[in-house]
């Protein structure tokens, strides 16, 4: 099923992305006047009247010219089709939606300048990667538990909390929080 329409039942409804498409289509693509040209061609070759393929180059030709005057969508026309962004959380500078990047999660805000590197050396050090699960837990909670961190001193894995340590300058910091360890019987 094409993504400008949803079907309901036994009808076809019209997705955003299909009334977007109609907005910045040529009127003369969008006739009922074309739609019903066509409509009585098919139904000619349906007959054995007309030839297909005489109406498939007219249809060829008709998208060549509408490609050759149409070429360029305009700046309105190309934020109707910007995809659709699913914020990860709330940004704890100025309230506005964080949303994920291919090296990033930042704020919506440009001017705000919240970002929160996938690879940044905080992550990288102990071998970890700042996945949207994390950085959701960061925003919401200010924490989040990450398992299986390497520290380069000891060579070794461990657990710990990962705070946010934002003051709002330029890069954001983050804190190690370790939980305390359930005391054995014998009382170390």
């Amino acid at each position: 099923m094409p993504e400008d329409a949803e079907r309901k039942g036994k009808s076809l409804i019209p997705t955003k992305a299909g009334i977007n498409l109609v907005t910045v289509l040529p009127d003369t693509l969008t006739s009922p006047m074309l739609t019903a040209e066509w409509e009585q061609k098919l139904t000619a070759i349906a007959r054995g009247e007309a030839d297909p393929a005489e109406f498939m180059a007219g249809i060829t030709g008709m998208a060549r010219e509408l490609v050759k005057t149409y070429s360029h969508i305009s700046e309105e026309g190309q934020k109707l089709f910007a995809p659709e962004r699913e914020a990860i959380g709330v940004c704890p500078r100025c309230g506005m939606p964080v949303y994920e990047g291919k090296k990033n999660f930042y704020c919506s805000d440009r001017s705000c300048r919240f970002v929160l590197w996938k690879d940044d050396r905080f992550w990288t050090s102990r071998k970890k990667e700042l996945t949207r699960k994390m950085a959701a837990d960061l925003l919401k909670k200010g924490r989040t538990s990450v398992k299986g961190m390497w520290s380069e001193k000891k060579g070794t894995a461990y657990d710990a909390v990962v705070v946010l340590d934002d003051t709002g300058e330029k890069y954001v910091r983050f804190k190690l929080e370790f939980p305390k360890r359930k005391e054995s019987l014998n009382g170390r």
